[in-house]
């Protein structure tokens, strides 16, 4: 019985020690999911703000002598106020707006501009937003308008809070900032510079951080050993429970990551693409697919072996990550076919500035040993070149062996030579590519080069 009683308190020990490692790593989890949820907060309002602010320089430019005031505040919701002035009279849907004191710094803007510009007042604790030509056309849009009401609906299921704070000076600190842990929740800042030094948006985006209430109550554990003994069959099936979502939450990680590179392997780029897509279709904002093909990649593989190969892929994956921003996503599509998911690219400069500098990073100097890698990239731009993964792909293929054929860097498809037949070749160019998705065996079983 003694030794029973001991082993008892030993396997309550080591359960309790293995329960307090789980707690501490269910805190991090519970912190980091959080954090990806403020993340995600401050992203869908940078998005609504941009969208706001655009879409107000569109409707101030395009004004004349006959607009209505009332036009061009009323998208705008009641809060926003709106002057047209010519030489012979002003109209306002309330106080004159030239009276403002940033107003001068706006007319100044959009003299310099050529177009309409937009300044902060902080004064009024809003945007003035002012085109000057025959006519000059003001509107002022208070902070609490410029997240848009699909955007705040967003936020909210997703727990969190979005505050707005305007500055005519853009702070020296500017740029994203966090998540950090201020009294109690997880603050996520992010600062929108306006062009023609017209100020700054601040957009703040936090939730409450809840994982410090993990493992509370813990320490009612082990008061003596018989409460240990009594409640060792019930910690002994929870401590089994633990390790079974340890166990799958490790098998997902398995699921979702190429086993070489490190990547997103090909299912889950799919995953997350269709979700970017989504959101970029809700918010009417582009989204640009890269597929790269690194050129004599066999070669290296016959001429110097599968291992040297190997090492050759996990380099060029590094250089892919290192080349891209942090919200662009990087997978592995097959062998040595990459792909990247590149939110926010909507035309082909961003393209071109984007390709080059991921064909810089994988040439620029030799890879591994004394190879040098060059690659060949193909690009396409949602909604442009197709709505869907398969169309982008098919697309991206398309410009991708342009690329390679043609020996550049880079080709973005185009959208009249992306058409193909019920057979899979494509109308235009005669180019008979590989429907890559269609052949999920072959891509993920090919682990190695």
């Amino acid at each position: 019985m003694r030794l029973i009683r001991i082993g008892a308190l030993v396997g309550s020990v080591v359960l309790l020690v293995a329960t307090l490692v789980s707690m501490v790593s269910e805190q991090s989890q519970a912190r980091s999911e959080q954090s990806a949820r403020v993340m995600a907060t401050v992203l869908v309002a940078d998005q609504s703000v941009e969208g706001t602010v655009f879409r107000a320089l569109a409707v101030v430019g395009a004004a004349n002598e006959l607009t209505d005031p009332e036009v061009l505040s009323r998208s705008f919701g009641p809060d926003a106020s709106a002057c047209v002035s010519t030489d012979d009279a002003s109209r306002c849907t309330g106080a004159d707006l030239s009276a403002l004191a940033a107003f001068s710094s706006a007319i100044s803007a959009s003299a310099q501009s050529g177009g309409p510009a937009a300044v902060v007042d902080e004064d009024t604790d809003s945007l003035l937003v002012v085109s000057r030509g025959s006519v000059t056309a003001a509107l002022r849009l208070p902070a609490t308008v410029l997240v848009d009401e699909r955007a705040r609906t967003t936020v909210a299921a997703y727990d969190a809070v979005v505050d707005i704070a305007l500055s005519e000076v853009v702070p020296g600190d500017g740029g994203r900032i966090g998540p950090l842990t201020d009294d109690g929740r997880i603050v996520v800042t992010d600062t929108l510079q306006l062009p023609e030094g017209g100020g700054a948006v601040q957009v703040v985006a936090s939730a409450e951080d809840g994982a410090g209430l993990v493992g509370d109550g813990i320490a009612g554990y082990g008061l003596t050993g018989y409460v240990i003994l009594l409640a060792l069959g019930t910690a002994l099936m929870a401590l089994a429970g633990w390790t079974f979502l340890l166990d799958r939450r490790a098998l997902e990680r398995r699921a979702t990551t190429d086993e070489l590179t490190g990547l997103v392997n090909r299912r889950e780029f799919e995953r997350i693409t269709e979700e970017t897509l989504a959101v970029a279709d809700r918010f009417q904002t582009g989204v640009c697919l890269m597929l790269i093909d690194l050129n004599g990649f066999k070669q290296i593989n016959d001429t110097l072996g599968h291992q040297f190969g190997d090492v050759v892929l996990k380099a060029a994956a590094q250089r892919l990550r290192s080349a891209v921003r942090d919200t662009d996503v990087v997978g592995r599509w097959g062998g040595d076919e990459f792909v990247i998911l590149l939110p926010g690219i909507e035309d082909g400069s961003g393209v071109r500035a984007s390709a080059e500098r991921v064909g810089r990073s994988l040439a620029a100097t030799p890879i591994a040993g004394d190879v040098t890698v060059h690659a060949a990239i193909g690009a396409a731009l949602f909604p442009r070149h197709g709505r869907g993964l398969d169309e982008l792909i098919s697309a991206a293929d398309v410009a991708m062996y342009s690329a390679k054929t043609t020996g550049v860097i880079y080709r973005l498809a185009d959208a009249h030579s992306v058409e193909f037949s019920a057979d899979g070749v494509s109308a235009t160019t005669g180019y008979d590519g590989p429907d890559r998705r269609r052949q999920p065996q072959e891509a993920e079983e090919l682990t190695h080069g």
